[in-house]
């Protein structure tokens, strides 16, 4: 049973990395700090480490970087947790020596995924891979050099070059498109072949968003190419394809099957997108769940407005954030906590009915910006998304919202439910404490009054 060493600061996101790998036969162990996991990781012995990038003391890019000093540990598989994501970052957690990266909200399937390829347990290809010869830019150390890609997955790439890397180097890859489009790449050295045409296996590490479409653009590109017959003659089953077109006699019954070929695509196609969908639903209840749980599980006003910043950070995917406390003897909103502000800022105070703000939380529905792209809010009264926390028709504050993490480029259809229930849950909770906090000064105001009187 291979042992995975979970460790983050945030206990609430250790739950959901539990919930998205248990049962599937992992030995599954906790660590809150890096120092912690420094010292106990030779009595834990685990076989692949996933580590939060963020964290206070010893960060997880220094843990790696000890552990890569200790022989016992060089090749210890480490996937580099974070709620980032900016290239300058995915190049400091490489030449620190993880292995992989993935960014909060984490996507499920990508680290199951993940856990099984660096564990050993994908024996076969899990993506399409056209052959394709593109240039190619080679980074590593300073150096740069060149080549020309062979083919090309989602997962990776194979060049053929001169450059020799040894296995596991991190490297940045500059692919040409043409037309002046340069996709930049980083990637780790998974092959090299030394014996006829020399070349290298690269591993991409967490290609952003947009990478991801243009791989995906050329992979469809190239698919089609081989479809129509006028890819490269590497695959078996393609040059036969290729020498059916050719017969005449076969023509028209090879026309019917491309149809229902096509027809079948569709169809798979749509199962497809209807997996992913379910997939995503899975994911949010999953998150849900899990947070709800945290949010009911204190009466401590203080810890609750915490819990709240942990789940819109980890769950969410939001760097910059404030949450507004109603002020019923005021009656405006008053800035309580946020992340992403300098650490003395004082947003002012919002008045029911006023901008942007005081009209979400006087009508009590949630607003989301009509451009909903990965842009900065740099105004604090024009949130990308405004979410009333209220219960029972009663407002007892506001969640906005100005900048997503780079990752998320923008919400989708699914993420505006979980903003919504979320809400709820939060508005739940922030009234439990803030009952439970009145009541409890309540008690303490009774009982020195007793005290007093049986002196």
């Amino acid at each position: 049973m291979a042992k995975i060493l979970l460790v983050d600061d945030v206990d609430l996101f250790l739950e959901l990395e539990r919930s998205y790998l248990e049962g599937l036969g992992y030995d599954l162990v906790t660590a809150s700090t890096g120092e912690e996991t420094l010292a106990r990781i030779d009595k834990i012995e685990p076989d692949i480490l996933l580590l939060d990038y963020y964290m206070p003391g010893i960060d997880g890019n220094q843990v790696c970087m000890a552990l890569r000093k200790n022989p016992r540990w060089q090749n210890l598989p480490v996937i580099m947790v974070t709620a980032a994501g900016k290239p300058e970052e995915v190049q400091r957690c490489l030449a620190a020596g993880c292995d992989d990266y993935v960014t909060k909200p984490v996507n499920k399937q990508e680290l199951r995924e993940k856990v099984k390829r660096l564990l050993g347990q994908v024996h076969r290809r899990t993506t399409d891979r056209v052959p394709m010869s593109l240039p190619v830019s080679i980074l590593q150390n300073g150096r740069e050099d060149v080549g020309r890609t062979r083919d090309i997955s989602r997962n990776g790439l194979y060049l053929k070059t001169a450059t020799t890397l040894p296995e596991n180097s991190p490297v940045e890859l500059k692919l040409d498109l043409g037309n002046g489009q340069l996709l930049d790449l980083f990637g780790k050295v998974k092959r090299v072949n030394d014996a006829g045409e020399s070349g290298l296996g690269v591993y991409f590490v967490h290609p952003d968003a947009q990478g991801l479409k243009e791989i995906d653009s050329l992979i469809q590109d190239g698919m089609a190419r081989l479809a129509n017959g006028s890819g490269c003659d590497t695959d078996l089953h393609q040059r036969l394809l290729a020498l059916e077109r050719e017969c005449a006699s076969l023509r028209a019954a090879q026309d019917s099957s491309q149809r229902r070929i096509s027809e079948l695509e569709q169809e798979n196609h749509e199962f497809a997108n209807q997996l992913v969908q379910v997939e995503d639903v899975n994911n949010n209840l999953t998150n849900l769940y899990i947070a709800s749980s945290r949010l009911h599980s204190t009466l401590d006003r203080q810890e609750t407005l915490e819990i709240i910043k942990e789940v819109v950070i980890n769950f969410v995917g939001a760097e910059k954030f404030a949450v507004f406390i109603y002020d019923d003897g005021e009656k405006n909103l008053k800035f309580e906590t946020g992340e992403g502000f300098e650490d003395d800022a004082i947003l002012p105070r919002v008045n029911l009915g006023e901008g942007l703000l005081g009209e979400v939380a006087q009508q009590g529905e949630n607003y989301f910006s009509a451009a909903m792209t990965n842009r900065e809010a740099h105004d604090p009264a024009e949130p990308l998304v405004a979410i009333p926390l209220m219960i029972q028709g009663e407002l007892l504050g506001l969640l906005a919202i100005y900048q997503l993490f780079i990752q998320k480029e923008q919400l989708a259809s699914i993420d505006y439910q979980l903003f919504s229930m979320l809400g709820e849950h939060a508005a739940t909770a922030l009234f439990s404490s803030t009952l439970y906090g009145r009541s409890e000064r309540k008690r303490r105001t009774y009982q020195g009054f007793m005290d007093l009187l049986l002196k």
